[in-house]
């Protein structure tokens, strides 16, 4: 265990330096365009609980310390242990921005939507119902070019919606990229 936090430790300090570096070289004024960045996420299970979702996304470095943007999501769900099999589709969107407390690390704000699909627990009949969630939490962003990035983040819908599907102060963890455009 203590050889894996020295590693993650050293890991950290290189991340940063090579960070550091990078914006040193890159204090020259840059366009609109060469601040603008899109990525996402993508995600798939199979089996007997199914789930595909797709999640792009545009933004821009607004300054060193603060980047924002916009994106939209789908998912699709497949309960196959119920009989008949319970199918669900949920879409959205979502508004965030996110602030460099230091170079690799961030702290993050997002108001998303999503209308959703739910059974009701007394029948077998689907609602769409539409939910509201405020995200807050942080993140580490690594670069792996001049221009792209890999980020995990956790974060915690605080405004709990009765439709919500997380419970209050349940982590939800994320790795997402980011490519210049």
């Amino acid at each position: 265990m203590k050889y894996q936090a020295l590693l993650f430790t050293l890991m950290l300090f290189c991340g940063v330096a090579l960070t550091r570096a990078q914006e040193n070289e890159a204090k020259v004024e840059k366009s609109f365009k060469d601040k603008l960045f899109t990525g996402g996420s993508i995600g798939l299970t199979f089996g007997d609980y199914t789930n595909v979702m797709i999640s792009p996304l545009i933004g821009a470095r607004l300054n060193e310390k603060v980047y924002a943007g916009l994106g939209i999501e789908y998912q699709y769900t497949k309960h196959k242990r119920y009989d008949p099999p319970l199918t669900y589709n949920q879409f959205g969107g979502r508004m965030f921005t996110q602030y460099n407390i230091v170079p690799n690390l961030f702290a993050h704000g997002e108001f998303a939507a999503y209308s959703m699909e739910q059974y009701s627990q007394l029948t077998t009949a689907k609602e769409r119902n539409f939910v509201p969630f405020i995200y807050i939490g942080g993140g580490y962003r690594q670069m792996v070019s001049k221009r792209s990035f890999v980020s995990v983040q956790v974060l915690f819908d605080i405004l709990q919606d009765k439709n919500s599907p997380y419970k209050a102060w349940e982590p939800i963890f994320s790795v997402g990229f980011g490519v210049g455009i």
